[in-house]
């Protein structure tokens, strides 16, 4: 089993070691991690009214670390990712800094829409001020964005919009198509982030429905916890694995220095 979507203490808001992660990964016998964190939104010239990634910095010390890690890891293989913020207007300078690191796979996931930095639950009663129906409609444009861009080989808890529970009145399924064969076309995979279990939704990222259209579409899939502590390191896997098998999936899709491989579910 995986876990693609771990964070570090260096993005400001998470907690441990990397060591502490790598050493839940093999309490868990997971076969392989990845961390994944925060970009530096620096870097895109993006100063974001809370701190949500590294400091530019940061960066190489963070790259050095993973990879001091994978040397020294036997028992788990590590991988090197990245989680990029995908922000209309940047993905000129995304590609050019992507073209400078040897990362292993990037994850374009969206955290913002305009300046509202919508998962962060310090802005959560901004949804209260929004019409739900136009909101979901303009956050799966900018799903359409980040696999349309060519920039990441995976996409990050795609329907992260509806973290804190807030629904739109109109019928998702055609946009949900539209988006699975967008992904299919462009090669872009998805995830099945378990964090949404633990956020005020209570429920994956995608939810099954959504996670069997696009296998039903032969989009490619992986997996991530998303943690932010060493404790939810593969959380609620197999709850993960039963959910993707009820789905369809037999296989799980894996990276390394950017090209992918599957392994059995």
């Amino acid at each position: 089993m995986i876990d693609y979507h771990l964070h570090t203490s260096r993005c400001c808001h998470a907690t441990g070691t990397l060591d502490q992660y790598l050493a839940e990964a093999e309490k868990k016998e997971l076969a392989e991690i990845g961390f994944a964190d925060h970009f530096p939104l620096g870097l895109l010239g993006i100063e974001p009214r809370n701190q949500v990634t590294m400091d530019p910095e940061e960066l190489e010390k963070y790259m050095k670390q993973v990879n001091t890690l994978k040397k020294n890891s036997h028992l788990v293989k590590v991988k090197l990712g990245v989680e990029i913020d995908y922000l209309p207007g940047t993905e000129k300078k995304v590609e050019q800094l992507l073209g400078k690191y040897d990362f292993d796979y990037v994850i374009g996931s969206i955290h913002f829409i305009g300046d509202w930095d919508f998962t962060h639950p310090v802005y959560a009663e901004d949804y209260k001020h929004q019409d739900m129906d136009d909101l979901y409609r303009r956050y799966y444009e900018l799903v359409a964005r980040v696999c349309e861009s060519g920039l990441f080989d995976i996409i990050g808890h795609i329907d992260v919009v509806k973290k804190f529970g807030y629904r739109p009145d109109d019928n998702l399924d055609s946009i949900r198509l539209e988006t699975a064969r967008l992904l299919r076309e462009s090669g872009t995979c998805l995830e099945l982030n378990t964090a949404g279990r633990d956020a005020p939704v209570g429920e994956f990222y995608p939810d099954r429905g959504f996670l069997a259209l696009c296998c039903s579409e032969g989009v490619d899939i992986t997996l991530g916890s998303d943690a932010h502590a060493p404790d939810q390191v593969g959380r609620y896997f197999p709850e993960a694995v039963r959910l993707l098998k009820k789905a369809g999936y037999r296989e799980l899709t894996v990276f390394e220095r950017r090209a992918k491989s599957k392994q059995p579910l």
